[in-house]
């Protein structure tokens, strides 16, 4: 009885102590050497770059199709995406696996860093001068010590416009 009760008390209190973190974990990667972060709840893995499938007539951002473990998942290059030029990929180059509304997209990007917590307090509005394409696809900027990274809204990100 005292053991559950134990459980019961370290769980409120791990509770209460995220809460009052009240901070956010985003996955940080490259693309085109700028440094953007995605929500870390929405990345189901991270895989070496493969090869893809080439769709006949699709966008020039839209690389193909892979099979990961049985599920066809359609790839998405984001830099090209992103309005940067195409560019080769080396062995640092991977594809995030990201879970969007019931679906698996697959989003090559240069380079993955790490995770990072980000406080509410670092999470800044964008700025107006950036463009609308820019404010589309970005929704806030963390700045966390000297570092800044961009975090994309990443339903806007595939969202035909």
């Amino acid at each position: 009885m005292n053991v559950e009760l134990d459980i019961i008390q370290t769980q409120d209190l791990l509770d209460a102590q995220e809460a009052q973190d009240d901070k956010k974990s985003y996955l940080i990667f490259t693309v085109n050497s700028i440094e953007f972060g995605i929500d870390l709840g929405m990345v189901k893995e991270i895989n070496k770059l493969q090869p893809a499938s080439v769709i006949p007539n699709a966008k020039p951002y839209c690389k193909g199709i892979i099979n990961i473990r049985g599920t066809i998942v359609p790839v998405i290059d984001l830099r090209i995406k992103l309005g940067f030029g195409p560019a080769e990929y080396d062995e640092r180059a991977c594809i995030i696996l990201v879970m969007l509304e019931n679906e698996n997209v697959g989003v090559i990007v240069e380079r993955v860093h790490d995770v990072i917590k980000v406080s509410r307090e670092e999470l800044l509005d964008c700025p107006g001068f950036g463009g609308a394409g820019y404010q589309r696809y970005v929704s806030k900027i963390a700045a966390t010590g000297d570092k800044i990274r961009q975090i994309l809204d990443v339903r806007s990100v595939f969202v035909e416009g």
